[in-house]
């Protein structure tokens, strides 16, 4: 930061951030402290986020061969072994199904915080204003009151068109005026990444390995997720 502001605009986002100003207020521009606190920020809700849903999502691929099959089956036939695009996200609905369900059972954002802005009565507990209530998508992911067979990887429950359950029973990218805004952009990302390696490659998870979830400020996997990559052959990918 220090070296950015000596040197001058280059055009990149810590440019912008170093330019930005406050119109609300006196027009000044930020701190170095708030500009380290807005790239930190944007690099984990941008970066870390999305590889840990794709962590989770080879995990739990690596044990539901079926569900890959399915997901590979539906990449040749839309891809016939060319590269991904954008435009073939939308052709994509089972692939997208699996990084739902993933996000679902593993929500990188599992556990959300929220300050009371006035005086409120929440199931029957007094919460007073100025305190920090937290919800949880980790758990209401896993209630049997919308998902059957909560703890189950199925994908397939995406794929109907019929969505009785509650609007708030999967906001995996949060909810309200405060809800994640890369949310568009983690749906493109997850698919996409998922179809370029799953175009060409099997991934199962390493014998022994044992796999723990770590709640942290997001929800990773404790420790690596090692995998044994196993080239596919098709008719399509074969060059």
């Amino acid at each position: 930061i220090a070296d950015r502001r000596a040197t001058g605009d280059r055009g990149d986002l810590l440019s912008m951030l170093l330019s930005a100003q406050d119109s609300a207020g006196d027009g000044s521009s930020m701190s170095d402290q708030q500009v380290r606190d807005e790239a930190m920020t944007l690099f984990l809700a941008g970066h870390e986020t999305t590889a840990s849903a794709l962590s989770w999502a080879w995990y739990l691929l690596a044990q539901h061969p079926e569900a890959e099959h399915h997901m590979h089956t539906e990449i040749d036939s839309v891809l016939a072994g060319r590269i991904p695009t954008i435009a073939d996200v939308a052709k994509l609905p089972y692939t997208r199904a699996v990084f739902s369900e993933a996000i679902r059972l593993f929500p990188p954002a599992w556990v959300i915080g929220r300050q009371a802005i006035a005086p409120a009565q929440i199931g029957g507990h007094h919460i007073p204003a100025g305190a920090t209530v937290l919800v949880s998508p980790y758990l209401i992911h896993r209630d049997p009151r919308f998902f059957p067979d909560p703890t189950y990887f199925e994908p397939a429950r995406w794929m109907s068109e019929t969505n009785e359950r509650p609007r708030l029973a999967y906001m995996p990218f949060g909810a309200g005026t405060r809800m994640c805004v890369g949310e568009s952009f983690a749906w493109m990302e997850g698919t996409l990444v998922l179809v370029t390696i799953a175009r060409n490659w099997h991934m199962r998870l390493a014998p022994g390995a044992h796999i723990h979830a770590r709640p942290a400020v997001t929800l990773r996997p404790q420790g690596a997720v090692p995998m044994i990559l196993t080239r596919r052959t098709t008719q399509t990918n074969q060059a």
